[in-house]
């Protein structure tokens, strides 16, 4: 009765139905982030998460303007960290950028974090990128 009455909000209401059941079925494989916001405030990883808390993600992405992503499968790599008096080498989470100039690889950023949310603003640092050219 509600499809004949009101189309649109019948199809409205199919898609959500559509993408909620989507996002329940692959929640390993998911990650939902806010649109518009920065520092990893609010980036839910599904394969963190337990079943009640992915239901009250999906719910808050539903009633909000998130974006889903598939989830990379992120690895840490050793790196040297150091502080004012020693150095020790810790597992950290990289994301590499390079920058490109007519198609060559001049150099990049390279933010680590120990977490896998990547960004300096939630805790996250940079490093340093050489290119090693053999003679």
């Amino acid at each position: 009765m509600r499809s004949f009455l009101n189309p649109l909000a019948s199809l409205v209401e199919s898609k959500i139905w559509h993408c909620r059941n989507a996002l329940r079925l692959d929640e390993i494989g998911l990650v939902l982030k806010p649109n518009d916001d920065y520092g990893g405030h609010g980036v839910h990883f599904g394969a963190q998460l337990d079943e009640r808390e992915w239901e009250s993600a999906i719910e808050s992405a539903l009633s909000g303007d998130y974006i889903v992503q598939d989830a990379l499968d992120l690895h840490p790599e050793v790196f040297p960290v150091f502080s004012a008096t020693d150095w020790k080498l810790q597992p950290m989470f990289v994301d590499t950028n390079p920058f490109l100039f007519c198609g060559k690889v001049c150099g990049a950023m390279v933010r680590l974090s120990a977490t896998p949310i990547v960004n300096t603003t939630s805790g996250g640092g940079e490093t340093g990128f050489f290119v090693l050219e053999q003679p």
